[in-house]
């Protein structure tokens, strides 16, 4: 009893242990495999099966004793009524010796006489033994109720024990219960803070927005810029600080890269707290499941108790009643502690259900990181194959600065050259000059070209100024998409009960597709206007080539106006095509690295 009674406080001791580091953050090294299902359920079957069998087998020996005490209480009763009957005929003999004692009437009479008297004798001796006997049964009998009833008592102090651990086991589940609304209540301290980076998330769209305002007024500046693309000296310094900027930029760039990696190392880290915490989940399921079989084992023990209670039962009489109205009560504490039982087996349930929700969330964050680094990479492939691009143009532009610079060179000599020989014909001749009339014809048609040639580069300006306006347009219509897109963001998020963390991420990663798109077009847009003026040249001077073969009378003064008309217009042509998209394009590269 003492063994049993130690054994269940030590069960006790060891629950609120662990309810206790269950309320605290402990770790979990001591790991086993949670019990199944349907292992308790044919656990907790059987032990109903053991009981309605105790029972069964108690209520026959408890039927079979009240018997057998019935007959030894006949036959007692049926002893004592032939002592009494005995006694009766003793005394009446008595009477009749004494009787005839006084009369002596015969002596054959008095030897018949004391030969029955000493016949009654022997009986009476008989049944002195015989009630001896009886009264040393009932003695024994006597002696084995107050031993049944002193075991009874006991079993009443042990099934009085059984119920305090049982209510101490309540406590033990209610405790449970708090560790459990402790728990709920930090899953909604986490979906608070997943909220509030949800707001975080939206402050930061709203940036977005911001930038997108930003990127309209860089458009208007770009407009200004058309207006002073004339200037070419001044476009040159413009594309030293714009590459300046660029390598800046790059900074910032490397900079915000580093801060992500530091954010996914912060996730990595609550992953790590993530899984910690089941580890203790997994630890608590394994205590209570220690402290289950615990249990069992003190109810197998109650039950073998039981079993011997039941065998000295089978010599008890009257005193059955009682021992069966405590029996009843034993029987009610079972109910308790099966109905105990049955409340863990759900708490079990819970806590497996909240693992598998845990590892489904561990899931999903494993496979949206993946997803995230793999938009990284793309992201620096495409950043690299810009910047390929990037120094391309930049070569371009130095390889047609060189060109520029070799045609001005030719043109100042070709104008020299025409000076001198003018200034050398007017000394050695009058100041006027006979020109054939084929020459005249070719200055005249170069005039016209050259008219011909100016209004085409206003048509392309202000086909220019068109496409301009249809980017604006195109930019105002993702704005409205994004717009929609944010709306659609807030609704979802007010609706759903759980928001997650990757939607905004997800309108993020659209966000930039799209600025990315925006941008590839404007390096197409870019690279055609880039290549147009090359080929503008090369028909030029396809032209140029065929007016030299049709005209065989050519002079140098008509060789430096046809020089004068056209090199110069083909540089600002091209400046004016190139300097607003890549000042474009430089701003927008700049608002993707400040995202």
């Amino acid at each position: 009893m003492d063994r049993s009674t130690g054994e269940s406080l030590e069960g006790i001791r060891s629950v609120k242990a662990a309810i206790s580091l269950y309320g605290q953050k402990f770790n979990g090294k001591n790991q086993k495999e949670l019990p199944t299902k349907s292992g308790e359920l044919h656990l907790a079957q059987l032990g109903i099966q053991r009981l309605n069998e105790t029972k069964n087998s108690a209520e026959r020996e408890k039927a079979f004793a009240e018997s057998e005490l019935l007959k030894a209480k006949s036959m007692v009763k049926e002893l004592s009524a032939e002592i009494e009957s005995t006694n009766a005929k003793a005394m009446a003999r008595k009477l009749e010796l004494q009787s005839s004692t006084e009369l002596q009437t015969d002596g054959q009479e008095d030897s018949d006489l004391m030969q029955e008297l000493s016949d009654m004798k022997q009986k009476l001796s008989r049944l002195k033994l015989d009630f001896v006997s009886v009264s040393e049964s009932k003695a024994k009998a006597e002696k084995e109720i107050e031993d049944s009833n002193s075991r009874v008592r006991s079993c009443m102090t042990t099934i009085e024990e059984i119920s305090k651990e049982i209510e101490k086991a309540n406590e033990e589940h209610a405790l449970v219960e708090l560790a459990r609304i402790e728990a709920e209540r930090e899953f909604r301290e986490i979906e608070a803070q997943r909220k509030a980076e949800a707001s975080k998330f939206s402050k930061e769209i709203e940036e977005a927005k911001e930038k997108l305002k930003v990127l309209q007024d860089e458009v208007r500046q770009a407009k200004d810029l058309e207006t002073k693309a004339a200037v070419t000296n001044a476009d040159l310094s413009v594309l030293q600080s714009e590459m300046e900027l660029v390598r800046a930029m790059e900074r910032n760039f490397e900079n915000n890269r580093i801060a992500e990696e530091a954010e996914l190392k912060a996730a990595k880290q609550e992953l790590e707290t993530i899984k910690e915490e089941g580890f203790q989940y997994m630890s608590s399921m394994d205590v209570i499941r220690d402290e289950l079989i615990l249990i069992s084992k003190e109810t197998n023990l109650l039950k073998k108790q039981e079993r011997k209670a039941d065998s000295t039962i089978q010599l008890l009489n009257s005193k059955l009643l009682k021992a069966k109205s405590k029996f009843e009560l034993a029987s009610r504490a079972e109910e308790r502690t099966k109905a105990i039982v049955s409340n863990l087996s759900l708490a079990l349930k819970e806590l497996q259900l909240e693992t598998e929700t845990a590892k489904k969330e561990k899931q999903v964050i494993t496979e949206k990181t993946t997803k995230t680094k793999l938009k990284v990479e793309l992201v620096e492939s495409e950043i690299l194959s810009t910047e390929e691009k990037l120094q391309a143009a930049v070569q371009e532009l130095a390889a047609a600065k060189t060109s520029e610079a070799i045609a001005l060179k030719k043109m100042k000599e070709v104008a020299e050259r025409t000076m001198k020989n003018r200034a050398a014909a007017l000394s050695m001749k009058p100041s006027t000059i006979t020109i054939s009339k084929t020459e005249y014809e070719y200055l005249t048609n170069c005039a016209a070209s050259a008219q011909v040639v100016a209004d085409k580069k206003v048509a392309a300006s202000q086909a220019w100024i068109e496409a301009l306006k249809a980017e604006e347009q195109e930019i105002l219509t993702r704005r409205a998409i994004i717009e929609k897109k944010i709306k659609e963001l807030r609704v979802s998020e007010e609706e759903e009960e759980l928001p997650e963390m990757e939607e905004p991420l997800i309108d993020q990663s659209t966000i930039e597709n799209d600025t990315r798109n925006a941008d590839e077009d404007d390096w197409l847009n870019l690279e055609r206007q880039v290549r147009t003026p090359r080929k503008s040249m090369k028909e030029n001077r396809a032209s140029v080539a065929t007016r030299r073969k049709s005209n065989t009378r050519r002079s140098s003064v008509s060789h430096a106006a046809r020089y004068h008309a056209r090199s110069p217009s083909f540089a600002i042509k091209k400046k004016t095509a190139i300097m607003p998209n890549l000042v474009k394009f430089l701003s927008k590269r700049s608002t993707i690295t400040q995202k």
